[in-house]
């Protein structure tokens, strides 16, 4: 398991990735979707950590990644 950082910055690190790879030649996102494994865990401060996977091969000492659904859409005008 990685060092986990707050699940907010992981959020916008996923999103900047993929907004950032959204085509931009006449083609407008309104709707991102993604399922993703992601380690959370809570800290002394009662913070929700989380961060991707970074390996593909977990041991048996490893929990099991959660799974995030997270859908982006773009506000009515």
């Amino acid at each position: 398991m990685s060092t986990l950082q707050p699940l907010s910055l992981m959020l916008v690190d996923v999103a900047e990735g993929a907004f950032a790879a959204a085509p931009r030649r006449g083609v407008q996102v309104s709707r991102i979707e993604m399922t993703l494994p992601v380690d959370i865990a809570v800290n002394d401060r009662a913070e929700l950590l989380g961060e991707l996977p970074r390996f593909v091969t977990r041991t048996a000492f490893d929990a099991p990644p959660s799974r995030l659904v997270i859908v982006w859409t773009e506000a009515p005008a």
